[in-house]
């Protein structure tokens, strides 16, 4: 019997060490797995190309004077009918499902294609009408042949052919969101209608780092 006992005992101290051994690497090896971006990722990661123009308050813009924040940046224009309004709103959403700490480390910027007809006064209504808090940018067309290039943006004008007016136009444009971090290098980028709880779970990352 006393064998016995002790040959109990001494499997309950492997199991009970077995267990241990186990909690230790669920616990310190998860912490030292490396976070897996949701979006594309750059690889290796470059600095963000400069973007300057003019805000929607009529106040200069520079994305690299917005300081140690995560940028949240995409491309559009007002008239735009359907993909830019299913970004703002997507962005919208994304802005409401990051904790409240992470929405003050975070900036969203629109950056207009369309400077000809989208003054500051216009980005003002229109992306305001989506979250005050976010920034719309004009550019001059020099400032944006350079941010189009460096992004990799395409967006060009189709006129309307039953249209006898010049300002009668849409412009075809790709429709990405790019994820700047604090140190303002690009991390990755997502589709315009990427699930927002996927985009908003990468900028709470960032922007908790």
């Amino acid at each position: 019997m006393k064998m016995s006992a002790d040959g109990a005992r001494s499997a309950q101290r492997r199991i009970v060490g077995l267990l241990a051994a186990a909690l230790f690497i669920l616990v310190f090896g998860g912490c030292s797995q490396e976070y897996k971006f949701r979006g594309t990722p750059y690889d290796p990661v470059i600095p963000a190309p400069a973007i300057r123009g003019v805000n929607l308050d009529n106040t200069p813009f520079d994305l690299a004077e917005l300081g140690a924040r995560v940028k949240v940046v995409f491309f559009g224009y007002t008239f735009c009918p359907d993909v830019c309004p299913i970004t703002l709103a997507n962005m919208k959403g994304v802005y409401e499902a990051l904790p409240e700490a992470a929405r003050a480390e975070t900036a969203f910027v629109f950056v207009t294609v369309d400077p000809e007809r989208d003054t500051p006064e216009r980005l003002a209504a229109y992306v305001g009408a989506f979250n005050p808090t976010f920034y719309g940018v004009q550019l001059n067309t020099d400032e944006l042949t350079r941010v189009k290039q460096d992004y990799g943006v395409y967006a060009e004008k189709r006129y309307l052919e039953a249209s006898q007016s010049a300002a009668d136009y849409l412009i075809d444009h790709t429709a990405f969101v790019y994820i700047i971090d604090k140190e303002n290098n690009l991390r990755e980028i997502f589709a315009h209608d990427a699930p927002k709880g996927d985009i908003a779970a990468d900028v709470a990352y960032l922007a908790g780092r």
